[in-house]
Formats: C-alpha cells, sequence, structure tokens
C-alpha cells in the first residue's frame, strides 16, 4: 500500500500536510520514507508517538478526557503535575495508527488530527518521534497508567540525619539498575527508588502497568532481583530488560555503556574505595530506547526525552510524599545533545523542557537540569554567512556527502530573527552536477494552516521524470519569525541497492539575495545535522560536513588547530550542544590537563572536540557556565567509570563524561545548603552553589570554551 500523498512528483504536494509537521517528518514519512530506518519502513507501526506542541498551555485532566472521546486511541505516558492539575503547552502523546500499516502523510496526519482535536482546543503542532514497539505498549490500560507499588525505605531516615533528602536523576541509555555502585553501604538495599526501562518489553500476565511502554522497575523489585540472582547477567535477562530492541541488541548486553558511566560518574560509590554512598540523594534512572544513537534521522526522540522528565518528576513527588519532604530538590543530568537546531533554546524539544522545569521552580521547588556543551568542535558542523559574505549577491559553500554513507544527511540554514529570506533563493548543485534544485524562499500560499513553508524535491540527472534523492525545503519554524531552510539528501548507498543514491562528494549550495534582500544583518548560521555511527549500534552512517579550503584542520606546529581561521565561514566557535541553550539549563564543557604541566587546577585546558559558545559578547547560540575534566591528559583520552556489571570498569570520552560530575556537586550542595541560598542560586540556574575555582577571565577564547569556572 502506498499513501497518495507519498506518490506526486512535486514537492509541495508530497509534503501537503494540513499542518503540523515539519520537513524531517516530511521527509521521512514522505519520499524519503524508502530510505528511513526499518521501524518506520514496517508495517506494524501500531503506536505512533509525538511531542505536541499546544497554542496555549492545557490541562492534563482536559487532554486525558479528550484521549477517551477522541476518534482514535490516544494515551498519554506519566506525566508531572497530574495530581495538581498543571498547565502546560508541551505534552507526550503516543497516538493509535487504526490502520495499523504503513505510515504515510496523509494517513499521519488523520490519526494525529482525529486523535487531538475536539471543541475547544486549536490546532496544535506535532513533532514526531520513533513509534512504540507493539511488544513494549501497555495499550490495554487507560488514558493515564497506573500508580506505581512503591514504598519509602525506613532506613534511608536514620542514615541521613542531618541532610536534607534530594533527588539525583539520570537519562540515559544502558543502565545497569542493579550495579553494586548504586547500593547502599550494606550492599543489600538500592539507592535506585525508581527505574523506568522505556523500550522493555512489557511483562506476560502483568495487571494495570505504571507506565504507558516499557516497564519500571521500584526499589523493592530491583533489591528482590539482586536477592535472588549472584549472575548479573542473568538478573538483568530475567527483568526483560536483555531483549533486542528496534533491532538492535539491547545495550545492557555490553561490557560497557554510556549510560553505566554516566550514571556511575554522577551517584556511584565504589565499595573498593571504602567511602559511605549518601543515603539522602535517591535515585531515579531513565534508559531510553536504543533509536537515541539513531541521530541519522535527525528527529524521533522528542517524545521519549519529555516523557523521562515527566516521569523524573512525578516520581520526584511520591518521594518526597514518602520520605516526608516539602519542595524536594531535584537534579537532571542529561548527557546527550544534537548539532542542528536553532540554538536559542526555542526547539520544541528545549522549550517543551523549559517549560516544565521554570512551572516547577516557580513552585518553590529546586530543579536542575545538567547538559553537557557537546563534542563537535572540530567536525566541521558549523558555519556563518555574513553581511560581508554576501555582499556580491551571492554566497557558495560546500556540503561534503561521504561515500558508503547508509543514511540520509541534513544541512539547516537558520536565519536570524526577523529576517524576512523572501527575496532570496538557494541552489543547490551536486557532485559533477548530476542533481540539483533551486528554492524560493517564500512560502507556499497554498498551506494555509500550519507553519509557512515550502518545499522542492531534489533530482537525479535532466531526464524526466528524474528520480528523486533528497527534499529542500523552507519553513517559520514554530511561526517564531525563525526562518530556517532544511536541506535532506538520501543516503550515497542505500540499503536497499534498487534506491538512486545521491552522489557522494562536494555539493555546492548558493544563497542568492534577491532586489530588496536585506543588505545588513547578523550572521545566517548552518548547521550540518550530527551522523554519528556508534559501535554499539553500527547503522552505516558517515558524518557529512561544510567544507572550505580556508579552514585549517591543523596548525603550524601540526596540531589540531583549536581557533578559528580568518576568512572561512566555517566556524569552531558557536558550535554548542543544540539541546544546551535553553534558559534553565546549566552547560558544562570538558577539560584536560595542560600538555606540560601536572594538572593544575587553575590552567585547565579544553578538550580537542568540547563545543563552545561564540566568543562574542552578543552570544546567539548560547554560553559555557562551567567546565569539569573529560579526559585524564593528553595521550590518555576519556575517564574510569563502571561497566555495566558489578566490579567492572571502562573508559568513556566526551563531553557527557564532565556534565555528570557536576551534576553529583549539585546533589551534594542540595542536601546541605538552606532553602533561602538554593532559592536565590535558582536564578543562575543553581551554579552558585558550587565548590568551584574560578579560571582567569583574560582569554575570550579559553572562556567561551571554559565558562569561569572549574567543578573539581
Amino acid at each position: 500500500m502506498t499513501d497518495a500523498s507519498t506518490a506526486s512528483g512535486d514537492g509541495n504536494s508530497i509534503a501537503a500536510l494540513e499542518s503540523y509537521l515539519g520537513p524531517y517528518e516530511a521527509w521521512n514519512f514522505g519520499i524519503g520514507r524508502p530510505y528511513a530506518f526499518p521501524v518506520f519502513r514496517e508495517n506494524d507501526n501500531h503506536f505512533l508517538t509525538a511531542l505536541a506542541e499546544h497554542p496555549s498551555p492545557r490541562k492534563p485532566e482536559l487532554l486525558a478526557s479528550t484521549a477517551s472521546t477522541a476518534g482514535r486511541r490516544m494515551w498519554l505516558p506519566t506525566v508531572w503535575g497530574k495530581s495538581e492539575n498543571i498547565p502546560l503547552r508541551f505534552w507526550p502523546i503516543v497516538v493509535e495508527n487504526k490502520a495499523r500499516g504503513e505510515i504515510g502523510l496523509k494517513s499521519l496526519r488523520v490519526d494525529l488530527q482525529e486523535a487531538v482535536q475536539f471543541q475547544g482546543i486549536d490546532e496544535p503542532r506535532f513533532r514526531m518521534a520513533f513509534p512504540v514497539a507493539p511488544a513494549a505498549m501497555h495499550d490495554d490500560i487507560g488514558t493515564l497508567p497506573a500508580d506505581p507499588d512503591w514504598s519509602p525505605d525506613p532506613e534511608v531516615r536514620k542514615n541521613s540525619q542531618g541532610k536534607v533528602i534530594n533527588v539525583l536523576a539520570v537519562i540515559d541509555d544502558g543502565i545497569p539498575f542493579a550495579h553494586r555502585n548504586f547500593r547502599a553501604a550494606d550492599g543489600l538495599r538500592t539507592r535506585v527508588e525508581f527505574c523506568w526501562v522505556q523500550s522493555a518489553d512489557k511483562k506476560p500476565g502483568a495487571e494495570a502497568s505504571s507506565v504507558l511502554f516499557g516497564r519500571e522497575y521500584t526499589r523493592d523489585v530491583i533489591e528482590r532481583f539482586i536477592r535472588e540472582n549472584d549472575d548479573e547477567d542473568a538478573l538483568y535477562a530475567g527483568a526483560g530488560v536483555s531483549s533486542e530492541q528496534f533491532g538492535s541488541p539491547a545495550a545492557i548486553n555490553r561490557l560497557a555503556t554510556h549510560g553505566a558511566h554516566i550514571m556511575d560518574a554522577a551517584a556511584g560509590y565504589d565499595p573498593n574505595k571504602f567511602t559511605d554512598p549518601p543515603e539522602e540523594t535517591r535515585l531515579i534512572a531513565v534508559q531510553l530506547p536504543n533509536t537515541l544513537a539513531w541521530d541519522t534521522s535527525s528527529f524521533g526522540k522528542d517524545m521519549y526525552m519529555l516523557s523521562a522528565v515527566h516521569y523524573i518528576l512525578e516520581r520526584a513527588e511520591r518521594i518526597a510524599a514518602g520520605y516526608g519532604v516539602e519542595d524536594i530538590r531535584v537534579v537532571i543530568n542529561f548527557s546527550y545533545g544534537f548539532s542542528a537546531g536553532r540554538h536559542d533554546g526555542a526547539s520544541e524539544l528545549e522549550a517543551a523542557i523549559n517549560e516544565i522545569v521554570t512551572k516547577r521552580r516557580e513552585l518553590g521547588r529546586a530543579t536542575a537540569l545538567v547538559i553537557p556543551s557537546g563534542n563537535t568542535y572540530l567536525q566541521r558542523l558549523h558555519g556563518e554567512i555574513t553581511a560581508e559574505d554576501l555582499k556580491p549577491g551571492a554566497f557558495e559553500f560546500t556540503w561534503t556527502v561521504q561515500p558508503t554513507d547508509r543514511t540520509s544527511n541534513y544541512l539547516e540554514i537558520w536565519f536570524p530573527a526577523g529576517f524576512d529570506p523572501g527575496a532570496f533563493t538557494v541552489e543547490l548543485e551536486g557532485p559533477f552536477k548530476k542533481a540539483s534544485a533551486a528554492l524560493k524562499l517564500k512560502p507556499n500560499a497554498d498551506f494555509e494552516n500550519g507553519d509557512p513553508r515550502n518545499f522542492e524535491v531534489i533530482r537525479l540527472g535532466n531526464r524526466h521524470p528524474a528520480p528523486h534523492v533528497g527534499q529542500m525545503s523552507l519553513d517559520n519554524h514554530r511561526t517564531s519569525g525563525r526562518w530556517r531552510v532544511v536541506i535532506a539528501l538520501a543516503p550515497s548507498e542505500p540499503d536497499d541497492l534498487d534506491l538512486p543514491a545521491a552522489p557522494a562528494g562536494d555539493w555546492r549550495v548558493t544563497l542568492k539575495r534577491g532586489k530588496g534582500g536585506p543588505v545588513d544583518h547578523p550572521p545566517i548560521n548552518l548547521w550540518v545535522q550530527r551522523d554519528l555511527d556508534l559501535e554499539a549500534f553500527q547503522k552505516g552512517s558517515r558524518q557529512s560536513y561544510l567544507g572550505d579550503p580556508r579552514y585549517r584542520i591543523y596548525n603550524d606546529r601540526g596540531e589540531q588547530s583549536q581557533s578559528d581561521d580568518a576568512g572561512s565561514h566555517v566556524r569552531r566557535f558557536g558550535s554548542l550542544n543544540g539541546m544546551a541553550t535553553g534558559e534553565t539549563t546549566l552547560i558544562v564543557s570538558g577539560c584536560k590537563p595542560a600538555a606540560e604541566t601536572h594538572w593544575d587546577t587553575k590552567k585547565p585546558v579544553p578538550t580537542s572536540y568540547s563545543s563552545s559558545g561564540k566568543v562574542s559578547a552578543d552570544n546567539p547560540v548560547g554560553t559555557v557556565d562551567c567546565t569539569a575534566q573529560a579526559d585524564r591528559s593528553n595521550v590518555l583520552p576519556g575517564m574510569i567509570g563502571a561497566g555495566t556489571r558489578s566490579g567492572s570498569y571502562a573508559v568513556v570520552q566526551g563531553t557527557s563524561v564532565a556534565a555528570p560530575l557536576v551534576a553529583r556537586r549539585l546533589s551534594e550542595a542540595f542536601a546541605t545548603c538552606s532553602p533561602e541560598e538554593v532559592e536565590k542560586a535558582g536564578k543562575k540556574n543553581y551554579l552558585p552553589l558550587l565548590k568551584k575555582i574560578r579560571l582567569p577571565d583574560n582569554d575570550k577564547e579559553a572562556c567561551a570554551r571554559l565558562g569561569n569556572f572549574l567543578i573539581i
């Protein structure tokens, strides 16, 4: 079966949604669907997921009542604020696909429309995510999951005298929730109060589930697993978390995972070091689906991430009630990110997380969100087109697509706020002129609803009808005054060799200004979407990048250059994590000892990969707040932490290793600081609470990469 909306040859009819969906959805569910991940191509997508953005805040009880009367079933996962009926604009949802077959643009629109529209609700926008696997979905429950069967640990109060009970939460993958490092000093009781494995198969014959998809493990259940299993392989298999997920092996079956290392850095206490863990810090973990490694789809994660934040805050309120803590303090470590996006705090996921964190802070409940700065400083994924560059009326740059790439590639062009690109055109030409397209940057008047937008197909060759190998689009993102162009290209070597491939090599992109176009303006930003192929998943992706002969990879000493090159539009500074630009986030970069010294805490050096804000005082893409160690030295990359099995160790590298140390120090501060101190520090995302070393501020480049403080 083929959705008619994907069969047309015209770019705008291909993406002719009534409203709601953006260019990534238009590609992955439209003409680019044959190149998408198998989960989008398969015919058993029963449960669609999305991040829904309403024009005005909606209360959860209103959404829940809608779901029971809508034309198609809709579910809410565990949500924070249900008991207090707190209104929010952004909500994670799961929607029934009644056809239970292929997902096309037209059927997708019908599913979403019928599930959420009812009298009194204006039309929402949607950010699609990976569907929930049928084996993980508890579709037999009502609109909302049941309450968990949980009770507090009576030993915690006795062992936390003089300290404030608080919550430290980690969102990651491959989390070994039964690990010895996350237990109390006796080795029998775990400090993990709740763990949600989002993609685990549901338990056969289980009664009403406390989560909408996957499985939840409370402290009592984890302790029972520990008592009954000496073999942790058998423990995780018996818990139902070691089966294949989305066609990829379960991360917990590996000797080391990102999540194991990050949670250990944030909350682990090695019993061999003879330090008793702080029982006043209660742990919550959310294990995201393996799809989180699939950055190559450029979307698909938002609903799962927002659901994780909701879950943590909801369970934190239960911990507060159980232990008798008023306004419990919460630290969330989220060692994840992406390279593209707005970089102004207003992407869908950033705005959604900022909203819920701000709401909770307004209620007097301290909520800290710690995010790494990113690892793309040297990957040539960011560039700028200045007004000077456009003085001749046009600017041409190169986007290099690598051979044998099995996943799609994406380039975003973001115009400044308030910039009208209507007089501009983007022209694209493939290697050896094998493909071409041009898009006038004016919205198509045929789209009456949703974000103003326009589309064009990228075709291979000159014969008619030429096969398509990509899509160009324009949209006024979230109708906010920020216009963007997204260029999506098919893989250079698709899994299905019968499909046309986008030619590998240098693609020439030209931005042309027509009559009446703005002449003086802030820089226009270029962002290449991260296309990382993690060893554990091996999806065949290869990173595309911006090219410029004036960009010097190495300096005169033969070292990797760490400064931007005069005259080059490719930038290192400004490469900050696209999820780390929100107002409520504490942004952490990675550092290491200087090559010529021992670990001098007054002279840390940025790790070569640690992403940065801009050097200028007027910084539109966010600023690093502080730094922590991410490499042991120039020749010893990464930091040592826990493997997935108790007693094992692994080395993990990246700014994601630095962030959880800061989260750890914040939870320690939350356990001792007064309410007045915490409330005051909230205005600066709790940075003033940390014990820190002030760094010299005479080097602007160092400040842009390290912030003003070192956390140890």
